[in-house]
């Protein structure tokens, strides 16, 4: 995408036509989608390893526990690609109130309440949780209390509530930078965060579906969308570099979750762990992008992610409900963790032939197009060729 920006009193700003969609606009950024694959891969790692400790009596191997704590960037990733997706757009559109209500709607609201009610009769059905009044039912839906991974997208919709505003506010560069580090001073105070308050704002306050907790991993993804082009050039020549980073960041979560004991995905340590790890695996990108046996499943996870994020503690639930006590055992955890992806991706696919499917799972359509990256080196070998 062409972008022209103009000194004014020292800011970078876009110009109107940068704003308009462009034939280079239009390519598919497939290092996001590579991220939001591995971030998909995380939180089922996590909920895996969770449901297999839940199953044996609470009880932890090596190999159960590394996957859940190693799996805890996953979430703050997801996070990160929800911003960098709202202020791309921006970047790249521009904003129109209506359509941004118009697709949130569609995509991301619906089906946030048809899985929150479906998750909330499978409790009816299971575990004969009786219904409660039509309020405490609301407050729970509202509040991602439905079942336990839905409270992400209760907070990915606050953040949709204050967005029109803060894209109003924050469209240059330099501004991005000033929003995240408001954003990170926020979210590092509102660690451990209690506020004193009795009831049901005050639970609302402390809970992890608080949004202001996690606005710095929305304002990073803002980042990420204007200064696309730097960060993708500096990251991609380095592939090694950026390679030895995620396996240094990883190599202190494990000593940290050692020392520390059980971590959450909202530590500290992670609003300098995740602007790493996603710099690192953009870098990555150009590795694991040669070989097809990687490749094409990661872009199909990462197509497929926001429905496997919804079904599959459904699949773990039902697995937990019917399959015998001897699959539960360590050794079968892998196997465990490959099946929930495979029947997660079969059911999405074969979902996607009854009509209006999306507004049950939204699947984003990946463009027969190069990435940015992809198109630049293939210009610079054409001219080293000639």
């Amino acid at each position: 995408m062409r972008v022209e920006f103009e000194n004014k009193g020292g800011r970078t700003s876009m110009s109107a036509e940068s704003r308009r969609p462009s034939k280079e606009g239009k390519k598919y950024i497939y290092e996001i989608h590579f991220l939001r694959a591995f971030a998909c891969l995380s939180v089922v790692g996590v909920h895996v390893s969770a449901t297999n400790y839940g199953m044996t009596q609470e009880t932890w191997t090596w190999f159960t526990y590394f996957l859940n704590q190693i799996g805890r960037f996953g979430t703050p990733i997801f996070a990160v690609i929800s911003g960098f997706l709202l202020f791309y757009q921006v970047k790249r559109r521009g904003f129109a109130l209506g359509r941004f209500l118009k697709t949130r709607l569609s995509k991301i609201i619906i089906p946030f309440l048809i899985w929150s009610l479906a998750y909330r009769y499978l409790l009816y059905y299971y575990d004969n949780q009786a219904l409660g009044d039509y309020g405490a039912e609301v407050k729970k839906i509202l509040l991602g209390d439905s079942f336990y991974h839905l409270y992400f997208v209760a907070i990915v919709v606050q953040f949709y509530l204050i967005f029109p505003f803060i894209q109003k506010l924050f469209r240059t560069q330099t501004l991005l930078l000033v929003f995240a580090f408001i954003a990170l001073l926020i979210s590092y105070n509102l660690y451990g965060f209690s506020p004193g308050i009795e009831g049901a704002i005050g639970e609302f306050l402390a809970s992890k579906s608080f949004m202001p907790i996690w606005i710095f991993y929305f304002a990073f993804g803002g980042f990420l969308a204007y200064f696309w082009d730097e960060i993708v050039n500096f990251a991609t020549k380095r592939p090694w570099q950026m390679l030895a980073l995620a396996l240094i960041v990883s190599a202190g979560a494990v000593v940290e979750y050692m020392v520390n004991g059980f971590v959450s995905n909202r530590r500290l340590s992670n609003l300098a762990n995740i602007p790493l790890l996603c710099i690192a695996t953009i870098g990555i990108y150009p590795l694991l992008a040669r070989w097809n046996v990687i490749k094409k499943p990661l872009y199909l996870i990462g197509q497929y992610s926001m429905g496997i994020y919804l079904i599959h503690p459904m699949i773990l639930y039902l697995f937990a409900r019917h399959l015998p006590e001897h699959y539960w055992n360590a050794n079968y955890v892998v196997f465990m963790f490959i099946a929930v992806m495979i029947i997660a991706v079969v059911f999405i696919r074969v979902l996607q032939f009854i009509p209006l499917s999306g507004f049950i799972i939204p699947v984003p359509k990946i463009k027969k197009t190069k990435s940015l990256h992809q198109t630049a080196e293939g210009v610079a070998e054409k001219k080293q060729s000639a």
